[in-house]
């Protein structure tokens, strides 16, 4: 195993699509030293075009991008995750990857053993965790003054990703995907309900396949029971209107306080009214300066995970928040086989 080290580090790309630009760029806004290194496409063309786009140079292959970097980002079709990591670990090189981990909640326990014994920094995609608007809307919720939380309300939409700017033909293939809305999106919502509201105990959920592809789900619709006793409800739904941009809506409603999150998932605004007539909204650089003790080391998530790794630290989120997430999918999903009778969080192991 060679490990190579530089200063700044080497960035190195597998994949390079939509979610692999956000990061590209994400990195660039971190004012983070690093070096542009290799990336690596099956497809040509969207390689030699990130790469002209970030400095990146085109390699031939994923290994070559690995062996040439000091760490790596995977932004590939999910199932593809589990062997890219493992050639990462074999390497001894640090990793960021794409949510969800793995086509299955299996594939992500054996993702997050693996990663875990490796003692290697890693990091999954779950950016929400940084985001101003939950970091505050979380604060809300949890100040004493706001009282028990009673019930959420989550919807999420987006145009089925398989056309428009995101281009993810793969995600009509459930041998590349797993699934559909509920996996390939919403692991991000599912997070957010447990980051927001509490551990999960159990979930009813129903699902559609409006688009007739095998395996892939376009609506999802979970009652939720969290174990501090509030409950809730996720709407996830993969429609075809191109003219609406991607959105979550997030209602919370606590016993003197009701928190609604709009607009951007970075941005806002976040709004909240209290039992005794008091309002507030904050959105923009204004919720971004109010949450910034909030964030950790780093609101930037990106920028956060090369610190780490480059001193060698755990990054936040690691796949243990990841594999939660995924158990509560799959009991959804357990749920939804089973005509949404309920299914216990627990019992997912």
């Amino acid at each position: 195993m060679t490990v190579v080290t530089h200063t700044p580090p080497v960035i190195g790309f597998i994949g390079t699509g939509h979610i692999a630009t956000f990061h590209s760029k994400m990195l660039k806004h971190s004012g983070v030293p690093l070096v542009r290194g290799g990336c690596f496409d099956i497809d040509t063309t969207r390689a030699e075009v990130f790469a002209q786009a970030s400095g990146s140079t085109v390699m031939a292959s994923a290994d070559e991008v690995i062996a040439s970097s000091d760490m790596v980002y995977i932004c590939t079709w999910t199932s593809e995750h589990q062997h890219l990591v493992d050639a990462c670990i074999a390497a001894g090189k640090p990793f960021f990857c794409e949510k969800p981990l793995g086509v299955s909640f299996e594939q992500a326990k054996q993702m997050h053993a693996t990663a875990s014994s490796s003692s290697l920094t890693h990091q999954c995609g779950l950016i929400l965790r940084r985001s101003p608007a939950y970091l505050w809307a979380r604060e809300l919720i949890t100040d004493p003054a706001a009282g028990a939380v009673m019930s959420v309300v989550f919807r999420d939409d987006q145009f089925i990703p398989i056309q428009g700017h995101y281009k993810s033909t793969w995600r009509s293939d459930k041998e590349k995907a797993g699934a559909g809305t509920l996996l390939e999106h919403s692991i991000h919502d599912v997070d957010m309900l447990r980051f927001l509201i509490g551990d999960v105990e159990s979930v009813s959920a129903r699902a559609t396949y409006r688009h007739n592809i095998d395996g892939i789900e376009d609506c999802v619709a979970a009652s939720v029971q969290f174990v501090n006793g509030a409950i809730g409800t996720l709407t996830t739904i993969w429609h075809d209107n191109l003219s609406r941009p991607s959105l979550r809506h997030v209602e919370v409603f606590c016993e003197n306080r009701t928190v609604i999150i709009a607009g951007d998932d970075w941005f806002g605004p976040v709004s909240w009214s209290d039992a005794d007539g008091t309002t507030g909204s904050l959105e923009g650089e204004t919720l971004t300066d109010k949450t910034a003790p909030l964030a950790l080391t780093d609101a930037n998530p990106d920028g956060a995970f090369v610190r780490d790794a480059a001193s060698r630290q755990p990054a936040f989120p690691d796949f243990s928040i990841a594999l939660e997430a995924h158990r509560i999918v799959e009991a959804m999903y357990r749920s939804a086989r089973d005509n949404g009778n309920s299914v216990t969080v627990a019992s997912v192991q």
